[in-house]
């Protein structure tokens, strides 16, 4: 699978993944399936820099999605781009939660291709 076809769907399985949770998981709840599929994305990456380029996509995109939806403020154009600007930058958060989601995946698939040799 080509790189860029690979980040595509990361970031539609991200997106996904917080349409879901938002509709159907609610409370805390959520960070569960959030960080098995940063782990396996770490786990199916082929490097550690890979994976953590992987991660901080798929953190970035769910959490963008997932704020997004959950937006129940006004409609004017001042809050909708203050809101826009801290749901862009609330994100990034959600990149670094990715990024040591995916980097621990990562690990563990180097430990357990150890212990196999």
């Amino acid at each position: 699978m080509g790189k860029a076809l690979k980040i595509i769907l990361i970031a539609l399985l991200a997106t996904l993944s917080g349409i879901v949770s938002y509709y159907f998981v609610q409370g805390w709840y959520n960070v569960i399936p959030w960080a098995i599929a940063a782990l396996v994305i770490g786990y199916t990456s082929k490097s550690r820099r890979n994976s953590m380029i992987n991660g901080a996509i798929f953190g970035y995109f769910l959490f963008l999605m997932y704020i997004l939806l959950g937006y129940n403020g006004k409609t004017d154009a001042s809050s909708l781009i203050g809101f826009g600007l801290f749901d862009l930058f609330f994100s990034l958060v959600g990149s670094i939660a990715g990024v040591a989601g995916a980097y621990i995946g990562n690990l563990l698939k180097s430990i357990i291709n150890k212990a196999d040799h």
